[in-house]
């Protein structure tokens, strides 16, 4: 196994950073992890393990950051859906260039609306894996969450401000997102996706709540696994984390 950085532009020229995680043997098969708001590549850790894992068994895997996240260009201020859509094609394209041609995604938490996107236009995803997705936005938004991120009084403070800060990094997000957060509706397009998917939620999940992934699996046919206790990102408890990354390991080896 080995690692190596790489630097790629979007078709913005915006420069974004990725990790590649390439196992010992041949292949051209990559699995992408795409990261939630506010973190980055390694998803505080998770991403690096999972990845390392991934790799044991057989799998190159690359961890790229979104813009105005981790070591890319860009400013948070700017951040949008459609833009992270951008910068996950961005990521495809450099992959190819790298000689892989078959793809699985994973996304977590608010990178699964880029995605979802993403594969309602490009047939290149073989399967996609959900982590805690955040998918339903407009009930997001008007949900009394412990740990709601875009809650009504951040949404009206941006009729006064150009932006507000999120989380407990301070990540600031500007108004061209939440404009867009109440148009866009994921399920539509991940109903063109046409290829295996699984959701894993944790039970105590505080950001986003778990019964939206159930509805979600129900409508799109897809497999979903509970993990009882876990809060979002399964960032609590190694525990929890492990079911995840097994979970998710056994599930790309199935339909890769």
């Amino acid at each position: 196994m080995k690692e190596r950085k790489y630097f790629f532009k979007n078709s913005e020229g915006i420069r974004l950073c990725g990790v590649l995680t390439e196992s010992e043997n041949k292949t051209k098969t990559c699995i992408i992890l795409c990261h939630g708001i506010t973190v980055d590549k390694d998803e505080d850790g998770v991403f690096s393990s999972l990845a390392k894992k991934l790799c044991g068994v057989g799998f190159t895997v690359f961890r790229f950051d979104f813009r105005g996240h981790g070591e890319s260009g860009g400013k948070s201020v700017d951040l949008t859906v459609t833009g992270e859509e951008r910068d996950l094609e961005a990521a495809v394209c450099f992959l190819k260039s790298q000689g892989y041609s078959k793809f699985g995604i994973l996304a977590a938490s608010f990178g699964g609306g880029a995605v979802s996107l993403f594969v309602s236009k490009n047939k290149i995803a073989k399967t996609l894996v959900f982590w805690n997705p955040l998918l339903k936005y407009s009930d997001w938004m008007n949900k009394k969450l412990k740990k709601s991120y875009f809650a009504k009084k951040k949404i009206l403070k941006l009729e006064d401000v150009d932006f507000v800060e999120i989380g407990s990094r301070k990540f600031r997000v500007g108004k061209n997102l939440f404009k867009e957060l109440k148009k866009l509706n994921t399920l539509q397009y991940l109903r063109k996706a046409g290829v295996p998917i699984f959701f894993i939620h944790g039970t105590r999940d505080s950001h986003v709540p778990y019964i939206d992934s159930v509805e979600y699996s129900k409508i799109l046919g897809a497999e979903i696994l509970l993990i009882k206790g876990a809060e979002h990102g399964f960032h609590d408890s190694r525990k929890h984390a492990e079911e995840a990354e097994n979970a998710t390991i056994d599930f790309f080896k199935k339909n890769l």
